[in-house]
């Protein structure tokens, strides 16, 4: 707990609309494994983060305690972190309806697949050892991901490394699933690999293929026209969870392409957003 309360590098606790917020750094050491990027973070005029090689949860925590949370991994094609659009805005959302949100800058893959992933896991520990600290209900903290960053959910999910790191329920938004070359998002699968890799290594960052009864609950929402991801993504992972007897719901869309997050119009917001909270206060 004292190296969780060191690595707090921002803590804002501004008293707003919004509650609570504060950065945290998700190390306090350096990882012995890096990604290999070199050039300096910035982030564009969209809110897209690039370069990132210090990972760190953005926290938004309601005034009321024993709430929810969601670990949100927003998606850029393991190019960039799509931070304000699957984000922050994700979270200023969430937080009218007394759910906390920890937005997680992960480290980009550079062809290094497995540091996301560790990002991740190391992420979801953090909310499980300050829960209380915190005032998150402990047994509701599931995950959110959106395209690539629903890629990086689907492999915790599917890969969680300790029960620690298990999410309670997952959230899925227009996911990459599969790294089938039919039917992947291809600049999701270049940015994970650097060079020819292993069938086996390559089916260990397949969510679809490491389905189990042990996944968590799934809610997944994609749009019928997604010419970005292939909505089949959404239909193999839906039914490996039916497969495998996990509860599970699919919701697509017949229009809203892809990203539309929490910022652009979407035609069918309104059923999404709905569907959303239903799903969080069931579980």
């Amino acid at each position: 707990m004292k190296k969780i309360i060191a690595s707090i590098i921002s803590c804002l606790l501004v008293a707003s609309v919004y509650g609570r917020t504060f950065t945290v750094s998700l190390y306090d050491y350096t990882p012995s494994r890096g990604n290999g990027i070199t050039e300096a973070e910035y982030t564009n005029d969209h809110g897209a983060i690039y370069n990132i090689t210090q990972p760190r949860l953005d926290v938004y925590l309601p005034d009321k305690s024993g709430v929810p949370c969601l670990l949100a991994l927003p998606g850029g094609g393991y190019r960039y972190v799509s931070a304000r659009n699957e984000g922050s805005l994700l979270a200023e959302n969430m937080l009218n309806d007394n759910v906390a949100v920890a937005v997680l800058k992960y480290r980009l893959p550079n062809g290094h697949a497995h540091i996301p992933l560790a990002d991740a896991q190391r992420a979801m520990e953090i909310l499980r050892d300050s829960a209380v600290q915190w005032g998150i209900d402990s047994s509701r903290i599931g995950v959110i991901g959106f395209s690539a960053g629903g890629h990086l959910a689907g492999c915790l999910l599917t890969q969680y490394k300790s029960p620690k790191c298990r999410p309670d329920f997952g959230i899925l938004i227009y996911p990459v699933l599969t790294l089938d070359s039919a039917l992947t998002h291809k600049v999701t699968r270049q940015q994970l690999f650097s060079d020819e890799v292993s069938a086996r290594y390559m089916q260990r960052f397949s969510p679809v293929k490491n389905v189990s009864a042990n996944t968590p609950p799934c809610i997944i929402c994609a749009c019928q026209d997604d010419k970005t991801v292939p909505v089949k993504n959404s239909i193999l992972f839906f039914e490996a969870l039916t497969k495998n007897g996990v509860e599970a719901e699919l919701h697509i869309y017949p229009k809203g392409g892809h990203g539309w997050g929490f910022s652009r119009n979407f035609p069918s917001r309104y059923n999404f957003e709905r569907s959303l909270m239903e799903w969080i206060q069931k579980h």
